[in-house]
């Protein structure tokens, strides 16, 4: 399993308006991306902040999506690169003018223990 992640980078003078990035941009971005990539989940991650040092912000965004396989990474990664991205690209001025840092990283591990029974 694969998590791609748009970390919206802060500066001084940023905003990023949270109400419209749920109300409208996802659900754009769940649109256009339907056909193009097979994806498990898509959510959003906001006010990242340093553990035990709560007032630095990391950033006021993070767009994740999860994916199975690196083939489904590739079909992102087309999809990035395709006319199909355009009115998402267009969108980020609406909600913030932060810039997006795009990763990739591959999930390895066990189950969540929340689903699993505890042994005694």
């Amino acid at each position: 399993m694969f998590v791609i992640r748009a970390t919206y980078l802060p500066k001084n003078d940023m905003h990023f308006d949270k109400a419209y990035y749920v109300a409208y941009h996802i659900p754009l971005a769940q649109r256009l991306l339907a056909g193009h990539v097979n994806y498990l989940q898509m959510y959003a991650e906001f006010d990242t902040r340093v553990m035990m040092r709560e007032h630095e912000l990391r950033a006021p965004g993070v767009f994740v999506l999860v994916v199975e396989s690196e083939a489904e990474v590739d079909r992102f990664n087309a999809f990035r690169r395709s006319e199909h991205v355009l009115p998402l690209r267009d969108d980020i001025k609406n909600y913030t003018n932060c810039e997006p840092e795009w990763t990739v990283a591959e999930v390895v591990g066990s189950e969540s223990p929340v689903n699993t029974p505890i042994n005694k």
